[in-house]
């Protein structure tokens, strides 16, 4: 049960047998009797949706998809920030509520009687603690609140001092730290994500490596433990292209001098090896590392020129 799938996939099973064999044994009793009881009973149809959580095993062939795997991956991982969001939205539409319960509903109720379009909407916006939260709900999504607002702080300015922080902290400043939170996280994983790349390429390089030292030993013609170029470009044409396959050169001529890092024209088998590795896990493209070896190679040809011309 270490593997998340395989607890998650327990937990299917054990909610697939839950809803097979108690909860419809015990709405088709129910059934038979009375109506109420039934009515109340039906509450339990709920753990029947739970089998649509099935369709979540589908996430395992996204990894298959990078992308799709990417944005399945952060809206899972946002999971927690959006569930403290919640708790935190939550807490503030309760002060809220509370406070415009003594503000204005209690006020609307106990002093001079408003106009007629504001009682009304005070009735019907502000009655009690639950209606009045999800009125206030609609300030956080922006929902048409000018209705809601407008009318209260004309007949009432002081309103002022309470809808106005209501909309900055709730509207503006949460939703705006919220998103903040979210793209943090985002770009977090996305340096977990090359890391794990990073581990990863070092481990296929592991496993490929015995395969380099064959094919070193395949190059080493006189079997001095050296390759010069020479030798390299006179191995057979199915080695050639099991080499130019490893790193993704175009040449083996571009390999040997990517790898020649001291020049010398020959490279033992550990030079060889650590070569190719840095090619491999190197974060620029095998391109750019090729480009600066030309143009290593040129500068010091320009320089023996120069000396020359000297």
């Amino acid at each position: 049960l270490r593997n998340p799938w395989v607890a998650f996939d327990f937990l299917l099973v054990c909610t697939g047998a839950l809803s097979a064999y108690v909860i419809g044994p015990i709405l088709e009793n129910v059934s038979t009797g009375d109506g109420a009881v039934k009515d109340s009973m039906g509450g339990l149809l709920v753990m029947r949706m739970l089998r649509l959580f099935r369709l979540a095993r589908a996430l395992r062939v996204l990894v298959t998809f990078k992308t799709l795997w990417m944005l399945v991956r952060g809206l899972l991982g946002t999971a927690d920030t959006l569930l403290y969001t919640f708790g935190l939205i939550l807490l503030i539409l309760y002060i809220f509520a509370c406070m415009a319960l003594e503000l204005i509903t209690k006020k609307m109720r106990t002093g001079s009687p408003p106009p007629p379009e504001v009682q009304l909407l005070v009735e019907e916006r502000f009655p009690n603690m639950m209606v009045t939260m999800l009125t206030l709900m609609q300030f956080v999504s922006m929902d048409s609140i000018s209705s809601i607002y407008f009318p209260l702080i004309m007949h009432e300015p002081m309103l002022l001092i309470f809808f106005l922080p209501f909309i900055l902290v709730v509207s503006i400043s949460l939703m705006n730290l919220v998103t903040a939170v979210i793209v943090e996280g985002a770009i977090e994983q996305g340096k977990q994500d090359r890391e794990v790349q990073a581990r990863y390429k070092q481990y296929e390089f592991k496993k490929i490596l015995p395969v380099l030292k064959e094919l070193f030993r395949a190059c080493d013609i006189d079997g001095n433990g050296t390759v010069t170029l020479e030798e390299l470009n006179d191995v057979p044409e199915e080695l050639r292209q099991k080499l130019e396959d490893v790193v993704q050169a175009d040449s083996l001529t571009e390999l040997f001098e990517m790898v020649d890092v001291d020049e010398s024209g020959k490279v033992d088998i550990d030079e060889f090896c650590d070569g190719i590795a840095k090619i491999v896990h190197s974060d620029s493209p095998v391109e750019l590392i090729r480009i600066l070896k030309h143009l290593t190679i040129l500068r010091r040809n320009v320089q023996d020129i120069q000396t020359i011309l000297r």
